[in-house]
């Protein structure tokens, strides 16, 4: 289905979901699993855990609907959801302190575009990614820490290194950028 076909689909099942129709609401979840799935099946290897992830992608959107807004496309709203509920589901099940690198899907915005496109036993590489590391400022440290080799969230890490949420979100990205910059020069 074309992203116009499924945004006319779905953008009118949303406002009525919204406005409290169940019926529209089931169907709605009902789209969107299919396109869930379809996500998912695309970007995971094991379809041992497809349905786990999609599980949590409707989990999120249920739990996220109040946010939507119905004059804006329904579509990047999805997106957003399905690729984060992603992120975090292979977060969790890949940890950066296995001897291996991992791609930009399987451990998040850290690895984006620094890693190799499938896990690979290349220990030099997981060297690299930790002395990169090492080379960036104590606060970025700190976040990359508690994010990545402790597996919290972003409220989490706010809250253990006493920073606002917004500040955890620009110190991650501007470490993320550093180990880009640092790794694609080797």
């Amino acid at each position: 289905m074309k992203n116009d076909t499924r945004e006319a689909l779905l953008r009118p099942l949303f406002a009525q979901a919204l406005s409290g129709d169940k019926r529209a609401y089931e169907k709605l979840l009902n789209e969107i699993a299919g396109f869930a799935r379809n996500y998912v099946r695309r970007r995971l290897a094991s379809p041992t855990d497809h349905d786990d992830v999609v599980q949590e992608i409707l989990l999120s959107v249920h739990k996220a609907l109040h946010t939507y807004d119905p004059a804006r496309p329904c579509l990047p709203w999805l997106a957003a959801i399905m690729h984060y509920r992603l992120s975090d589901w292979l977060r969790k099940h890949y940890s950066i302190r296995a001897v291996r690198t991992l791609s930009a899907d399987h451990a998040g915005d850290v690895f984006d575009q620094i890693a190799s496109d499938e896990v690979t036993a290349d220990p030099f590489a997981y060297e690299s990614l930790e002395k990169a590391v090492e080379t960036l400022p104590r606060g970025q440290q700190a976040v990359i820490q508690a994010m990545y080799r402790e597996e919290l969230t972003v409220r989490e890490t706010s809250e253990k290194l006493g920073m606002s949420i917004s500040a955890v979100k620009v110190t991650a990205h501007r470490a993320y950028r550093k180990l880009r910059m640092r790794l694609e020069g080797e």
